[in-house]
């Protein structure tokens, strides 16, 4: 658990490093910290494109460099509790974001069981499919597991332009949201500068 742990991490951090560099990282990583230079996203968001880039790719890479050759299966109970806590911090998350745009916890109070239901079904989906992919790269050798690690990059890379660009209603329910977090961040600094 504590390798597996380690090596996840690290796909962020190592990312996180090339992209302030000038280097390339994945580009699934790529669209998650370019979305950070755009002013519209919510922080959800924001958060669920990083976690689509972590989750969808990094997890189903981490899970073969973590075991040795043909000891994948005994990965899979650690794997799932992985996903378990991550999965449990979007409703924490929620709570705290509804604390400081008290507006979103009136969205949250009429939507939030059915909205973190919804997040929790597609991280449940994610963990599955992040699986799948561990079990796809296991047996393949370096060049070939290379292939698949882009081909893959490239399908959530893609899936990262919907949470960012969800269609019209609902980018215009995001846009409310975000003009909220904008307002509600202003008055705090004006609080803050008042008090100072």
């Amino acid at each position: 658990m504590e390798r597996l742990d380690i090596i996840f991490a690290n796909r962020y951090i190592h990312a996180c490093y090339q992209y302030q560099t000038g280097q390339t990282p994945t580009q699934s990583w790529i669209r998650a910290f370019n979305e950070t230079e755009h002013w519209w996203p919510i922080i959800l968001q924001h958060l669920l494109i990083g976690m689509n880039a972590h989750i969808n790719l990094d997890l189903g890479i981490a899970a073969p460099e973590t075991m040795p050759a043909g000891e994948l299966a005994g990965l899979k109970g650690d794997f799932d509790k992985i996903n378990g806590v991550l999965a449990n911090l979007v409703g924490d998350v929620q709570g705290e974001l509804a604390e400081i745009w008290p507006v979103l916890k009136l969205l949250n109070n009429a939507l939030g069981n059915v909205e973190t239901a919804i997040i929790n079904f597609n991280m449940e989906k994610a963990r599955d499919d992040a699986w799948s992919f561990a079990e796809k790269l296991f047996p393949l050798s370096e060049e070939k597991r290379q292939q698949a690690i882009i081909d893959k990059d490239e399908m959530i890379a893609l899936f990262s332009r919907v949470i960012s660009h969800p269609g019209y209603y609902p980018s215009l329910i995001i846009g409310i949201i975000r003009l909220g977090e904008r307002v509600h961040a202003s008055a705090h600094r004006n609080i803050g500068m008042m008090n100072s």
